[in-house]
């Protein structure tokens, strides 16, 4: 496929969303529409998210005792109006004040002092905003949505490896001295942190329900332009899906540039990779009928025990 480059005079104001679950491959997609041009902020995290969006997504869960594994709170705020608009109205000043610096970067802060005024195609990344996306829409109205979707045995797979990962290390950190023989040292530094949700399958496999289930609710209620795919489809044919989708956010789209910034960089062998493993095999059997299980197309895969 062979494309222009972008129009660098065109006005270029509303961002790209990209919105998934947790492990559902927005890293890999995030970090590949960054090489294709899609600014996503100065600051980045390990998880190719911008630090500044990351922030204020954290904040705003937090000061409503919510979290990313605990996302229920999200519901009960969004019915108090007067709570939204606050929270909205804290948000579009400092979006629009000095703290955008830590997202435009000092060079582009000062050419043009307002993320609201960013005229070249731009966007960011984090799970969280499948439940804050409200908040984000009334700032950027014709926003546009990237939604990846992934098998939640997948999902529910990464997130329990990766929370015996974390729980390992610190249960190592206890068992080989030296730390400190003191109660708050020992709770701080080796007391268990982390997501006990998602120490189990069906834990980690209920978070997932719960965030495709707001993914569905929110791409349902906004009309905005949207480009909704599966990991699956997208690892299988990298290449076509890249291309469409740089040219959904406004991006180079010729050949080169899109066999440049795949290059090495997908992992066909991810898709539904929980199938060499028989324990998740198993958990798959118990879980494939389940209603968002079937609602994605994830209810019939080739798979024995």
């Amino acid at each position: 496929m062979r494309g222009a480059m972008p129009d660098p005079s065109k006005d270029v104001r509303q961002p790209v969303i990209i919105l998934g679950m947790h492990r559902s491959g927005t890293t890999m997609l995030a970090s590949l529409l960054d090489r294709l041009g899609l600014f996503q902020g100065e600051s980045l995290e390990e998880n190719h998210e911008s630090t500044f969006f990351l922030k204020l997504n954290i904040t705003v869960m937090r000061r409503i005792h919510a979290y990313w594994d605990h996302p229920v709170p999200m519901h009960n705020f969004f019915d108090n109006s007067q709570a939204v608009e606050l929270t909205t109205t804290c948000l579009k000043r400092t979006a629009s004040s000095y703290h955008a610096i830590e997202f435009l970067g000092l060079r582009r802060f000062l050419r043009h002092r307002s993320i609201f005024a960013l005229p070249c195609p731009w966007g960011w990344k984090d799970p969280r905003t499948v439940f804050t996306l409200p908040l984000w829409l009334s700032l950027f109205p014709a926003a546009k949505l990237i939604y990846l979707a992934r098998n939640g045995v997948d999902v529910a797979a990464s997130l329990f490896n990766r929370e015996r990962r974390r729980f390992d290390l610190q249960r190592h950190k206890l068992l080989h001295p030296p730390f400190r023989f003191t109660l708050a040292g020992s709770l701080k530094r080796i007391g268990y942190k982390g997501s006990l949700r998602c120490l189990t399958m069906p834990g980690a496999f209920s978070l997932w329900e719960e965030y495709v289930a707001q993914a569905q609710r929110q791409l349902t209620r906004f009309p905005n332009e949207r480009h909704i795919l599966s990991y699956e489809q997208f690892v299988q044919s990298p290449r076509h899906h890249l291309a469409a989708l740089a040219a959904f956010c406004g991006l180079d789209t010729s050949d080169d540039a899109i066999a440049k910034a795949i290059d090495g960089r997908v992992e066909t062998a991810r898709a539904h990779a929980f199938v060499k493993h028989p324990e998740h095999v198993d958990f798959y059997h118990r879980v494939r009928k389940t209603p968002w299980m079937i609602h994605h197309g994830y209810d019939n895969l080739p798979c024995t025990r």
